[in-house]
């Protein structure tokens, strides 16, 4: 792989960095604001019996994805045997798991906003999401990084 096509590579992972946040933040907040609609929370009229199994599978689910998530991460680690293609491959997936991953931590903000529809979680949500995306966005350097690791 030449120098060139390295920093490209760096340069497409990247921008897929932030399409990954961009739409995985439209989908989570779609999927909480249908779900919430469709329970009924947010609403006057819902009973704390018909939106608690809704919050109990969340709650079950968000930390088993996470964990799968997680562990899924750890096992892509990088071999300097290996053609210089596969490894930036790996490191793609690498990246989109780990965003996937940190967008779970805003589901706090989405269920708030569900339960409460105040008008700070969606910025806060929003807010999270761009600084995650700041502080974890890939570059030639974290990649030299991980590659050495």
């Amino acid at each position: 792989m030449t120098d060139a096509e390295f920093h490209h590579a760096i340069r497409r992972i990247w921008r897929l960095h932030w399409l990954h946040y961009g739409g995985q933040a439209l989908l989570t907040v779609g999927v909480v604001l249908a779900l919430s609609s469709q329970v009924g929370l947010g609403t006057p009229h819902a009973s704390a019996t018909a939106s608690g199994p809704a919050l109990l599978l969340l709650g079950a689910l968000v930390p088993v994805v996470g964990l799968l998530l997680y562990l899924l991460a750890r096992r892509l680690r990088p071999n300097l045997r290996r053609r210089a293609e596969e490894n930036m491959r790996l490191y793609q997936a690498r990246i989109f798991l780990r965003n996937s991953l940190l967008g779970l931590l805003g589901l706090p903000f989405l269920v708030a906003y569900a339960l409460s529809r105040g008008a700070l979680e969606l910025p806060a949500y929003g807010f999270l999401l761009l600084v995650l995306a700041f502080l974890t966005a890939p570059s030639a350097k974290a990649y030299q990084r991980w590659l050495l690791s």
